[in-house]
């Protein structure tokens, strides 16, 4: 069943293909975490070109990524030129893997699913869990990050936006926030 709410976005997004001679749109919107503790998303998607930001305006980082013509090479930069991390990820049908940050400093990213994305951030022992579900009918990509009692919640609208990029999107978010949360405490 489709909602009102999403055959609006889809108007909209009709409307803005048009106006930009046909140019493909897409756009991730919402929140990983809660209310207090957490970061929201914007990303847009113009052709092969994603942007937009993550957090907020004084406290937040750019997102400028790009994706491959063919579709299986996703790669760019979360943050600025001096206090950012790269983004290098394979991408395959239903399975994304790479890294975030450099060879000495990062994090693995391993996800896989189409409708049920899961998988890992970091290694065995130092890392977190992805178990994200992409509902179609509602464009809506949401579940949970970490575990049970240490996470965040993952609430994203997905308009014409890869839910596997957005899944990637939605881990590197969440990482960000938990190196920000433990700077803040101290480091540890």
């Amino acid at each position: 069943m489709v909602t009102c709410n999403r055959v609006l976005c889809l108007c909209r997004q009709a409307v803005k293909l048009i106006n930009n001679g046909g140019d493909w749109l897409g756009k991730a919107a919402g929140r990983i975490g809660g209310a207090f503790g957490g970061y929201s998303i914007e990303c847009t998607r113009e052709g092969n070109i994603f942007h937009g930001r993550l957090g907020g305006k004084v406290s937040g980082n750019d997102i400028n990524l790009e994706i491959s013509a063919e579709g299986n090479h996703l790669w760019g930069r979360v943050g600025g030129e001096v206090i950012g991390k790269d983004l290098n990820m394979a991408l395959e049908p239903g399975r994304a893997f790479g890294r975030l940050g450099g060879e000495t400093i990062g994090d693995d990213i391993s996800l896989e699913g189409h409708e049920q994305i899961s998988g890992r951030v970091g290694g065995s022992i130092v890392g977190f869990d992805c178990n994200l579900k992409f509902i179609a009918a509602e464009g809506r990509l949401q579940g949970r990050l970490g575990g049970t009692f240490v996470g965040a919640d993952v609430n994203l609208d997905l308009v014409d936006f890869p839910p596997l990029v957005a899944a990637v999107l939605a881990c590197v978010v969440y990482k960000i926030y938990l190196e920000r949360s433990r700077a803040a405490k101290g480091g540890r």
